[in-house]
């Protein structure tokens, strides 16, 4: 959507899970979570190095990488821009596959709505208090290395 910068989080996730060679994260069958393949995502998609560039399966390569070395690391940022993992849910097979599964949620992402990615801010403990005031939270401005 407009006014979004590409090289947030919340588009990095986007574009992974909407991209047809990426295989361990996908949408949950109501395209309102996400479903992740931890064993998968890391041979798929965390740099070795911690550099830029993916996993050996190359999916990494042609999205951005999130500049990690462990799966944890990755969890950390989805708990920092608000996602959930979801209670109660058995991390069992998707039909089809052979890893276990883990689902995460925010409801700000979504399938079908795309503009709701705006919302999604960094949960640091100054924007925990702006929102806990009512205030608006804003994105800072793109790193110069991230443009």
């Amino acid at each position: 959507p407009a006014g979004l910068n590409a090289s947030t989080f919340p588009a990095k996730l986007w574009r992974l899970v909407n991209s047809s060679r990426v295989r361990s994260v996908r949408w949950d069958s109501q395209a309102q979570g996400l479903l992740i393949d931890p064993s998968l995502f890391e041979r798929e998609l965390v740099s070795p190095g911690g550099g830029q560039g993916g996993g050996s399966e190359g999916a990494g390569a042609a999205l951005d990488s999130f500049q990690t070395t462990h799966f944890g690391s990755f969890v950390r940022q989805l708990n920092l821009y608000g996602f959930q993992k979801v209670p109660g849910w058995v991390g069992a097979a998707v039909p089809g596959t052979a890893g276990r599964w883990l689902h995460f949620r925010n409801p700000n992402f979504r399938r079908d709505r795309p503009d709701l990615l705006l919302r999604i801010k960094r949960l640091t403990r100054a924007n925990r208090q702006r929102l806990a005031a009512g205030l608006e939270v804003r994105s800072r401005p793109p790193r110069r290395f991230q443009q």
